[in-house]
């Protein structure tokens, strides 16, 4: 059976374009969303009702999925510096945990509240370890059909944004 094998300069090279991507994301999200605002403005033209505010916040939907697509893209970039430090931190965090339950065993109800305090760190940090899972829901079928769909909503609306200030502009 073959073996695959995963350099670090294909991990690098993988990470450049992970990162392109990102920054394009973001730049679409951002020209979407300004878009929308200059609808709003041609929408502010003949007055601003509650219901030209609502129309701009839900134009701005499609902005806000692109943004979380990217921020999940950009903690999958992340996930190799992670693994590489999961095995030390897990030892970490262990020992950590076993000197609590230690003192938790020797001590009484009055120091609950300093245990917990110090039951903080550990916790947070086996979040962290245990969020390399949470990172791959981008990848999902439905979140990445809901990103495609994101992606030709925020081009109509740099479209729809750029035909509304010529509107605005030619009076």
């Amino acid at each position: 059976m073959a073996r695959a094998t995963l350099t670090a300069v294909d991990l690098q090279s993988l990470s450049n374009l992970l990162a392109s991507v990102i920054r394009l994301i973001r730049r679409l999200a951002i020209v979407a969303g300004l878009g929308v605002v200059a609808i709003a403005a041609s929408l502010a033209r003949d007055g601003f009702a509650e219901t030209d505010a609502v129309l701009a916040l839900v134009l701005l939907v499609p902005s806000g999925i692109l943004l979380v697509f990217a921020a999940g893209l950009r903690e999958v970039t992340g996930l190799p510096e992670r693994v590489r430090g999961m095995p030390q931190q897990s030892i970490e965090q262990l020992a950590a945990l076993s000197r609590i339950a230690g003192d938790a065993r020797t001590g009484g109800v009055g120091r609950a509240p300093s245990l917990l305090w110090r039951l903080r760190r550990p916790v947070n940090a086996a979040r962290g370890l245990l969020g390399i899972a949470s990172s791959f829901h981008i990848f999902t079928p439905q979140f990445l059909t809901l990103a495609l769909l994101a992606t030709a909503g925020c081009l109509l609306l740099a479209l729809g944004g750029l035909v509304s200030l010529v509107v605005l502009a030619t009076g």
